[in-house]
């Protein structure tokens, strides 16, 4: 997959996830869990395809030079982050519980906190690898 469609389904997975916190906010946990559920699900098949499909080349040009490797890791870290805490909101659900929003609620606020920071950090990657603006 090329880097501008890794973007825009990057792009779409977020938008997905904010709406997905609006039916939280609004009560509509089952909505909430599935919409979570299926961009966690997306996120990680993403992520080995993209891993999966990489060439050598391709993954020499992320560690070679040292330059790209500092860019790209604290991006990798963060979506690894943005990952666990997503899981553990999913792992926290229940459904018709009635504590799931006051148990849930700082592990909802920090996922989608990651999951925006993560995006940022991964088009400034794009920007910075992928365009001449910083060359």
């Amino acid at each position: 997959m090329d880097y501008m469609g890794t973007l825009l389904i990057n792009a779409v997975g977020l938008a997905i996830v904010l709406l997905s916190m609006a039916f939280r906010m609004k009560g509509k946990y089952l909505v909430h869990e599935i919409t979570m559920i299926a961009m966690i699900g997306f996120t990680i098949f993403g992520a080995v395809a993209n891993t999966v499909t990489a060439t050598s080349s391709s993954l020499n040009a992320l560690v070679n030079p040292l330059l790209h490797l500092v860019v790209v890791a604290p991006h990798m870290i963060l979506a690894i982050a943005t990952l666990v805490f997503g899981v553990w909101l999913v792992a926290l659900w229940r459904p018709h519980s009635t504590t799931f929003a006051a148990k849930s609620k700082r592990q909802a606020q920090l996922t989608t906190i990651l999951w925006v920071v993560t995006f940022l950090v991964g088009v400034l990657v794009f920007v910075v690898l992928h365009t001449s603006l910083f060359a």
